[in-house]
C-alpha cells in the first residue's frame, strides 16, 4: 500500500489532507514540523511526503535539505498558501517534486500523487540498478595474464561498443557469464540492466511468460500483468545462459523478438517493443543440435553473429595461481590467507574439470581448513587428486556383439585425455590414472602401432 508523509503544523490542514487520502486508499502518517518528520523518514519508508513551506523548528526547505544529507531520496511535494510563476521555479530549485496550494482541490490533489509516485518509482528503481552496478564491479572482476584469454578479452572489447549479438562458449564454469558482463559494462547500454536467465533453470511450460511476461487471466496464477525478462532489461543487455536448453518450440518466438525487437506476451494481443541487446552462452555444441534437429539453424545464425570461445582453465595455466590469489581476497572466510609454493604448485598440475568455478570452490575449502594458521599448503589441498583408477572400477564398457579392438580404445582415451589437458602430458596421465612415465610408455606404442599400420598400407 502506497504510504505518504503529511507534514504541516497545523493540525487542521493535516487531518483534511490525511483525510482526503485515506479516502483514496492511500496510507497516511502525520509529522508536526520537520524535525518530527526527518525522524519518521529515517526509521519508516514512506513513498512520497507532503510538506508545509513555512514551519518551526525546521521548514520545508531545510527539510529537503536534512533529506539529501542523509541520503533519503523519497520525492516531497510543497504545501502553500499561494504560489507565482517566480516561487513555482523556486521551490523546484529547492528540490521539490510537486506544489499543491490551499485552499485543497482534491482532484488536483490525487492527480499530484498519481503524477508523484510514478516519479518515486523511478526513483527506487534507479536507486536499485545503481546497488546492483556497484555490486556487479566488485564481484564480476576479471582476472587473467595468460595468452588465451587476453585474446578473449581483447574480442569482447571489440565487439562491445557495437549492438552485435554475441555467441560465448565454453565448459561449464569457465566464466562465460563473466565475459557477458564485460562486454556490457564496456557497451553504452552500461547504465542500465544486465539480465541473466538460465535458460536451463526455467520449466519448459513456463519459459515464454518468463521471458516475454503474461498479461493479467492469461493461465491459472496469473493474478495480474507481469513484464518478462525481455522488457525488464530494456535499453540494457538480456543474458541467455544455456540457450542450447531453450525448448525448440520457443525458439520461434525467440528468433521474432530478436529480430524485429518486439513480442507479445503470453496471453496477449499486443506488441511491446523493446530495445535490448542479446548476448547468449552455452556449453553445448550447437551446429551439432542444429544438424539434429534439436536446435533451430536461422536462431544460430541470428545468435551467433560473433562468437567468443572461453578456453578451460587447464589450457590457460598462467591464470590459474592470480585467480587464486583474487578469491583468497574475495571469499569471506578469513582476512590475511596466503597460499605456499607448494600449494600453488599443486593446483597448477591439477586439470580442473571443472574450470574456474571449481578453482573457487576449492579454494573456499582451504581457507575453512586454515582458519588457524591462514596458510594454505600442499598438504591443505591433499584431497585434491585425480580419481585413480582404482575408484574408477564402478564404470562399465559393454562390450559389443561383434567385439572391439581394445588398442583402438586406448588411442581414443589417450586422444580425449590429451585434449582435455591441453597437450600436457603430466595432467592427461592423471585424468587416465597413470604415472607420467606409463603414460609416454602407451603413447609411444600407440604411436609404434600407427607406423606399422601405415608401413603396411605402403607395401
Amino acid at each position: 500500500m502506497t504510504h505518504i508523509l503529511i507534514v504541516d503544523d497545523e493540525d487542521k490542514i493535516r487531518h483534511l489532507l490525511s483525510m482526503m487520502l485515506e479516502r483514496k486508499g492511500f496510507k497516511t502518517d502525520q509529522a508536526a514540523n520537520g524535525r518530527e518528520a526527518l525522524e519518521k523518514l529515517k526509521s519508516a519508508s514512506y513513498d512520497m511526503v507532503f510538506s508545509d513551506i513555512r514551519m518551526p523548528e525546521v521548514d520545508g526547505h531545510e527539510l529537503i535539505k536534512r533529506m539529501k544529507e542523509a541520503n533519503i531520496v523519497t520525492p516531497v511535494v510543497f504545501i502553500t498558501a499561494f504560489a507565482t510563476v517566480d516561487s513555482a521555479v523556486e521551490m523546484m530549485r529547492q528540490g521539490a517534486a510537486d506544489y499543491v496550494t490551499k485552499p485543497f482541490d482534491e482532484e488536483k490533489i490525487i492527480i499530484t500523487v498519481e503524477r508523484t509516485l510514478k516519479l518515486s518509482s523511478l526513483i527506487a528503481e534507479n536507486q536499485a540498478m545503481r546497488q546492483e552496478l556497484q555490486k556487479s564491479d566488485a564481484k564480476y572482476t576479471l582476472v587473467y595474464g595468460s595468452k588465451p584469454m587476453k585474446e578473449v578479452v581483447s574480442l569482447a572489447e571489440s565487439v562491445a561498443t557495437v549492438d552485435t549479438a554475441v555467441l560465448i562458449t565454453g565448459e561449464s564454469g569457465t566464466g562465460k557469464e563473466l565475459i557477458a558482463r564485460y562486454v556490457h559494462m564496456k557497451s553504452q547500454r552500461n547504465g542500465a540492466r544486465f539480465v541473466p536467465v538460465n535458460c536451463a533453470a526455467i520449466s519448459p511450460n513456463l519459459v515464454e511468460a518468463e521471458l516475454f511476461g503474461h498479461e493479467k487471466g492469461a493461465f491459472t496464477g496469473a493474478g495480474q500483468t507481469k513484464k518478462g525478462k525481455f522488457e525488464y532489461a530494456d535499453r540494457g543487455t538480456l543474458f541467455l545462459d544455456e540457450i542450447g536448453d531453450l525448448p525448440l518450440e520457443s525458439q520461434a518466438k525467440m528468433l521474432r523478438a530478436l529480430q524485429e525487437k518486439r513480442f507479445q506476451r503470453v496471453g496477449g494481443n499486443e506488441e511491446v517493443p523493446v530495445d535490448v541487446r542479446v548476448v547468449c552462452a552455452t556449453n553445448r555444441k550447437l551446429e551439432s543440435m542444429v544438424n539434429n534437429n534439436k536446435f533451430r539453424q536461422d536462431l544460430f545464425f541470428r545468435i551467433n553473429v560473433f562468437p567468443i570461445e572461453i578456453p578451460p582453465l587447464r589450457q590457460r595455466k598462467d591464470d590459474i595461481v592470480p585467480l587464486a590469489q583474487h578469491f583468497l581476497k574475495t571469499i569471506t572466510v578469513n582476512e590475511n590467507h596466503e597460499l605456499t609454493e607448494g600449494a600453488c604448485q599443486k593446483l597448477l598440475e591439477y586439470p580442473w574439470p571443472g574450470n574456474v568455478r571449481e578453482l573457487a570452490n576449492v579454494i573456499e575449502r582451504g581457507m575453512i581448513l586454515t582458519r588457524n594458521t591462514g596458510k594454505i599448503t600442499s598438504d591443505t589441498l591433499s584431497f585434491l587428486r585425480v580419481q585413480q583408477s582404482g575408484q574408477a572400477s564402478s564404470i562399465t564398457i559393454k562390450l559389443p556383439p561383434n567385439g572391439i579392438q581394445l588398442h583402438m580404445v586406448q588411442v581414443s582415451l589417450v586422444k580425449q585425455a590429451l585434449e582435455a589437458a591441453g597437450n600436457n602430458q603430466t595432467s592427461a596421465a592423471k585424468l587416465l590414472g597413470l604415472s607420467r612415465a606409463k603414460f609416454r610408455v602407451l603413447l609411444k606404442n600407440i604411436e609404434d602401432n600407427k607406423k606399422l599400420e601405415n608401413e603396411g598400407c605402403n607395401q
